[in-house]
């Protein structure tokens, strides 16, 4: 279990004993010093390889590495808070949803936006990802 929190950290938990076995740290403050949620991680999700996971913050997501603790790709793009985050079934690509009011994929091997989904008149609270068959 992986939990993102407003003290600025991602929790990585062992369910069986209750305790936490990392900390993964480094998302930085909104650079207005807002304290409103200054610093805070909005929202994580778990790669299917269970060896990453992704958290959104002010502006940009965090792909990290669970095992070094150690982020591997910052993905910046967003106009303002990053507020949920799914991975794709392939865990090559993640969708953020913004209070910009977009949702935005993203390639993680480049760490390139390769489309902005635009539409919603109000910020975008969640997101998800799925194959369809039509």
């Amino acid at each position: 279990v992986v939990s993102a929190s407003g003290d600025k950290t991602l929790k990585v938990w062992d369910v069986a004993t209750g305790k936490c076995v990392a900390t993964l740290q480094g998302h930085s403050e909104r650079p207005d010093g807002r304290r409103v949620v200054s610093g805070s991680v909005f929202c994580v999700a778990v790669f299917p390889d269970g060896r990453r996971v992704v958290s959104g913050s002010w502006k940009e997501l965090k792909v990290w590495d669970v095992e070094t603790g150690e982020c591997v790709a910052t993905l910046e793009g967003h106009s303002d808070g990053v507020f949920d985050v799914a991975v794709f079934p392939d865990g090559r690509r993640v969708v953020s949803g913004s209070n910009d009011k977009t949702l935005k994929v993203w390639d993680v091997a480049t760490g390139k936006c390769v489309a902005t989904l635009q539409g919603h008149s109000e910020r975008v609270r969640c997101a998800a990802s799925a194959v369809l068959l039509c």
